[in-house]
């Protein structure tokens, strides 16, 4: 990955992230064009994306873990110091998101020391925010 990184090859870095495993089952798009904000958006909603009893909701879990990798993609400038994970994520769900495409845009905030502190914002088909995170990111983890 550092290498790519280096290169500026954020195109193959997207690629490497959207021919996941966990990318490709639940959907979700990663979106590298600005690698100071990385998206991911889910475009086409399936069953398995909606929470709850019968609700027309998007599931907190498939939220949960698209705000991880929002989180985690800002912290890919770091690639070249050693592997990076998020250590703490904080999510806040404002209201509930609707049946439809969803994204999410993830900034960094500061970097101190190995950690990295980034933010993330969700918006639903109609581009309202409909929640925030904060994610810190330990980068430079050796073996």
């Amino acid at each position: 990955m550092a290498q790519y990184v280096e290169a500026g090859n954020w195109h193959e870095i997207e690629r490497f992230f959207n021919q996941s495993e966990l990318t490709q089952h639940l959907g979700i798009n990663v979106d590298l064009q600005d690698p100071t904000q990385p998206k991911c958006e889910v475009h086409n909603v399936h069953r398995f994306h909606l929470g709850g009893v019968g609700q027309d909701y998007i599931n907190g879990a498939v939220i949960s873990a698209m705000y991880d990798l929002a989180i985690g993609l800002t912290a890919l400038p770091y690639a070249s110091e050693g592997n990076f994970a998020t250590t703490n994520l904080n999510i806040r769900l404002l209201k509930p998101v609707e049946n439809g495409r969803f994204y999410m845009v993830s900034k960094i905030n500061r970097r101190i020391g190995n950690r990295v502190f980034a933010e993330a914002t969700l918006f639903n088909f109609a581009d309202e925010a409909r929640g925030h995170a904060h994610g810190e990111i330990s980068v430079g983890l050796k073996r």
